[in-house]
Formats: C-alpha cells, structure tokens, sequence
C-alpha cells in the first residue's frame, strides 16, 4: 500500500551574488498554482564561510492535503529519466520516512523541474510510512492522475 504525504519542507540557499526575488520565483516554481498563496516562506540572514551575505529560505507544509499536491506536482513535472533517477536512487534519498529530493533552481526559474546535486532547491517529503515499498509505491502511483 502507498504511504500518504504527511508533510514537506522546502529550503533553498540566495547566494550574495543572486537576485532574491528570483531565487524566491524559482522556490515557488516547486509549488502548485493552487498552493502558491498558501505557503509562506521565511528568509533568514546568515553569513558564508568568507563572511559573504547568504540568504535561506524555507517554507514548512504541514497541511496533508497541500503538501500531497507539491509532491504530486514536483513527480508529474520530473522528466521521465529524472522520475527513473529517482526511483533507482530511492534507497539512498530515503531516512526514517521521509525522502529527500534535489531540484535545479535555474531550471525552476525557467519554470521546469529536475533533479541536480548542487545549489539545488532541497525538498524533504515526509511519508506515513518509513518503508521502502511504501514510499515506492507512492512515487511511483504519484502525478499519474495529473498528466505529464
């Protein structure tokens, strides 16, 4: 049986040198129209390791029914071998229930999503259930009814 999506968090770094109004386009690119103007998110000033101003931004979705339409948006809007990634590294994305995915901010932007390893938009996507057959299950089944 799938597990359900029980909540997310989104957290995504603005470097100095990034425009932070766009950095902040790119995060809600992750989110579907619907839910745009019902998550929040919160910027905190931090300093880098030479000192250098950085900023992170994170939204928390504890809505069930909010949070399942983010994770269905951001699986139906992977490319088919991002989706297959995915899947195949799902072992390695997965701790004690919830999964973690990488999305590009620079192709978010641009209004796509896809999986990358640096500089990434951070999603931890917390299931019902902390099996790996389960969260499977929900990965796999998810966006189906939303097309590609």
């Amino acid at each position: 049986m799938p597990a359900s999506v029980v909540g997310l968090e989104i957290e995504l770094i603005a470097h100095a040198t990034e425009d932070v109004s766009k950095v902040l386009e790119a995060a809600r690119a992750v989110l579907p129209p619907g839910a745009r103007d019902k998550v929040t998110f919160k910027t905190k000033e931090l300093k880098g390791h030479h000192g250098n101003p950085i900023r992170l931004i994170k939204a928390r979705v504890r809505d069930r029914e909010i949070a399942r339409a983010v994770f269905e948006h951001v699986m139906s809007g992977l490319p088919e071998g991002d989706k297959a990634e995915l899947l195949s590294g799902l072992k390695k994305r997965l701790s004690r229930g919830a999964l973690y995915i990488r999305l590009d901010k620079q192709w978010a932007l641009l209004g796509q999503l896809r999986l990358c390893t640096s500089d990434p938009i951070r999603l931890k996507v917390r299931f019902s259930s902390s099996k790996l057959s389960d969260v499977r299950s929900a990965c796999e089944g998810a966006g189906r009814s939303l097309g590609p």
